[in-house]
């Protein structure tokens, strides 16, 4: 028989010694997600996430639809290999996260973060969303989206919390896009 640690059990170590893992979500998303686990609760894991060897903002996942938790020897290599690179000290581990539930987190995120990418991977549709928050309600959300080109839609879009599986600021994707509105912003005035 194979005993299994308790997924808060294990992510709560993994915080402690500040590793560098390996989410999987089978059924929800083929590839791992790498990052440095800065909060974790019953629901919630908030990551610093990481991609090709780039520290690319805060993700947060529902613990319910993680299926594996590992330290591998590349993710102990890729760790090593970032603080070589001096981009460790770019994590805010040092930091204190509420990731209790989706309202708090994301009532705790906006704040600091004015573009918020939202996902809802499990139900009968896959969508994505990015945008800014408008408010905050007891079971849902209201975001105001922009598509690709950087329209930003006429109405708020609902999402209720029930439904967001991942969660994610501070990636260079929303930078991008903050940069563009920040830039248009000033050719305006």
């Amino acid at each position: 028989m194979i005993y299994m640690i308790p997924k808060m059990q294990q992510l709560e170590q993994h915080l402690l010694d500040g590793d560098l893992v390996s989410i999987y979500r089978t059924g929800i998303d083929d590839h791992q997600i790498q990052g440095f686990v800065l909060a974790a609760s019953p629901a919630l894991v908030l990551l610093q996430y990481v991609y090709d060897f780039r520290l690319d903002g805060l993700m947060a996942l529902r613990i319910e639809d993680i299926t594996q938790i590992e330290v591998t020897a590349t993710d102990r290599l890729q760790k090593q290999l970032i603080t070589d690179e001096g981009l460790a000290h770019q994590s805010p581990l040092t930091e204190q996260f509420n990731a209790v539930s989706w309202r708090e987190l994301i009532s705790s995120l906006s704040p600091a973060n004015s573009l918020m990418i939202l996902e809802c991977e499990a139900g009968e549709f896959n969508d994505f969303v990015i945008g800014k928050i408008c408010q905050i309600n007891g079971e849902s959300l209201q975001i105001r989206t922009f598509s690709g080109t950087g329209e930003w839609a006429d109405v708020t879009t609902e999402l209720h919390y029930e439904d967001i599986t991942c969660c994610q600021v501070g990636t260079n994707y929303a930078n991008v896009y903050q940069r563009y509105f920040e830039r248009l912003a000033s050719n305006q005035n």
